[in-house]
């Protein structure tokens, strides 16, 4: 035993010996000062906007792992990245706590909206402000934009908006009682969408409320589907240069909203278009050609047409095998492109051990079901030809279940985040490349609040970056991957490059001792053509650092 932690001393530190000689060099940090929060569980939420003068953020206090307290603060850091300017947001209506939901920067200024839940008259509205950029303070009263009547339903959903981005939703689709904010590509319209609650039975209805860049309304429309509220869910949606509504949706074949029946497919994915203000729909279906669709996201391209993509399993199995992509030309409204391409074996057993390998290539040689279970499409990225690359990333929660000699239950939550996925694909679909970036990290009730990775796309090439143990530093794809945990004393940020070939190049970054932070890479984000802001904290320790790509 002692040899073997001996051994791993050894191998630790010759990694973080290695780490100042493979330091990336294609990359300038730029770190702010260090901050100190007013309290231990105040952290960034989001960076919400940003211009000449820097950046500007939202800080709230973190009351569980999945809850935030109703005060919000928002922040402005200079181009060193420290901070200028701080004011807690007055989020008040008819002398009562709104709820946040989120700010948008528009044509150079930022929007606060929020909404007010009116129990009484089972009615939730939606409310826009502006935010002075140079004092922080909000310069007019709320003005009403949207209402959401839940008369006839159980009430809104506890999680609000809060919860758009998170991945608890996928597989549930939208949220009932809440609403969705989107903003077309050329930042010239706005959608607010919102999901009516209606009673077992009754056609599903929801409302779409769309504004131009400075939030006035163009045009409304409440629909309602010809499907029952349980036979239908919207699981994404998008808006035009033109302010022309996209959904995509699931049609159930019952009312259990399970995605498999009998170990067969109990749905389909299907497209609603809204043009002309709302009153034209065009329905398109989304045919499988027998392929069991794991999950679907769409995005509009320069041309406006509507590009679907994600990835397929066989029917009757979990695990995904394969990418799809399908074009609708946004002029004939005719499907252009579609295909179905299968992984190949070496990707699938890239990052496996010898032994997981061996198994892995047994079952295929017995013709038994070989692919990638738990990953979750998170991202289109739209090639200027056309084509698309499809980011992926392997994630699940385990949850143990732990019983007291007095019968009391306990549970611990385990986050698992693990590899990453890249497929890059023609403008006819075909695949191109593709690359499995190696990452192991798992952390314990905490929502996974310093796993996960951040991207920057420049020029032709993908970067990642995200925490992770440095014994993976020169890790080749073959072989085990050791696993990163928050609460290790030894830690690097890693930068994984992906060229236009799909050629991977890992370097490292900084060592979390060095920034003296713990990075979150769900909050970091890209803010220019060349630039990446990360953010990191420990403790009440916060601190910025802006990435410039060289």
């Amino acid at each position: 035993m002692k040899k073997l932690m001996l051994l791993s001393t050894i191998l630790v530190l010759s990694s973080l010996l290695a780490f100042g000689q493979s330091k990336s060099q294609k990359v300038e940090v730029l770190w702010g000062d260090e901050n100190k929060a007013t309290k231990r569980s105040a952290t960034l939420s989001d960076i919400v906007g940003y211009d000449d003068t820097g950046i500007y953020t939202i800080i709230t206090k973190v009351k569980g792992s999945f809850s935030y307290d109703s005060k919000i603060t928002i922040e402005h850091y200079n181009k060193a990245m420290n901070q200028t300017k701080s004011s807690e947001l007055d989020m008040k209506y008819q002398g009562k706590m709104m709820d946040y939901e989120s700010i948008l920067q528009m044509n150079k200024e930022l929007y606060l909206f929020t909404s007010f839940n009116d129990r009484s008259a089972k009615r939730k509205k939606l409310f826009v402000q502006r935010i002075s950029r140079k004092t922080l303070k909000l310069v007019d009263k709320p003005r009403e934009i949207g209402e959401l009547d839940y008369s006839k339903g159980k009430g809104v959903d506890v999680w609000g908006v809060l919860m758009q981005s998170s991945r608890l939703n996928k597989q549930t689709g939208i949220n009932k009682g809440a609403f969705y904010i989107e903003v077309s590509r050329d930042s010239s319209k706005v959608l607010v969408y919102y999901n009516m609650q209606n009673k077992r039975g009754d056609k599903d209805q929801f409302g779409l409320n769309v504004f131009d860049l400075e939030m006035n309304p163009l045009w409304e429309k409440v629909v309602t589907l010809p499907y029952a509220e349980e036979l239908f869910s919207v699981q994404g949606f998008e808006i035009d240069n033109a302010g022309n509504a996209h959904l995509l949706g699931l049609i159930y074949y019952d009312g259990s909203k399970s995605r498999k029946k009998d170990e067969k497919p109990n749905f389909k994915y299907q497209i609603l278009s809204y043009y002309d203000e709302g009153d034209k729909l065009i329905e398109y279906p989304i045919k499988t050609s027998g392929k069991f669709l794991r999950d679907m996201t769409i995005a509009l391209n320069e041309d406006q047409d509507i590009i679907c993509a994600g990835f397929y399993s066989e029917q009757g199995t979990y695990k995904i095998i394969g990418s799809y992509f399908l074009k609708i030309d946004a002029e004939t409204k005719e499907t252009t492109s579609k295909s179905f391409n299968e992984f190949g074996m070496d990707f699938i057993t890239q990052n496996m051990t010898e032994r997981e390998e061996k198994r892995t290539e047994k079952r295929a040689g017995k013709g038994k079901d070989v692919g990638l279970y738990s990953y979750d499409l998170d991202k289109i990225i739209l090639r200027e030809d056309g084509g698309a690359v499809l980011i992926g990333e392997q994630y699940y929660i385990r949850v143990v279940t732990n019983y007291s000699s007095n019968g009391n239950r306990s549970r611990t939550y385990h986050y698992i985040y693990n590899d990453i996925i890249a497929v890059n694909m023609a403008p006819n679909g075909e695949i191109d490349w593709t690359e499995k970036i190696a990452k192991r990290q798992s952390s314990t009730n905490d929502g996974g609040f310093y796993s996960s990775y951040a991207i920057s796309v420049v020029q032709d090439n993908l970067y990642f970056i995200f925490n992770d143990n440095p014994k993976n530093l020169f890790y080749k794809g073959k072989g085990k991957v050791e696993n990163y945990r928050p609460k290790s004393k030894e830690s690097l940020v890693v930068l994984v490059e992906l060229d236009r070939n799909g050629k991977q190049t890992r370097e490292a970054l900084f060592s979390a001792k060095e920034a003296e932070i713990r990075t979150r890479p769900k909050v970091c984000e890209q803010i220019s053509r060349d630039e990446l802001v990360l953010f990191g904290q420990k403790g009440k320790a916060h601190r910025f650092a802006k990435v410039k790509f060289k």
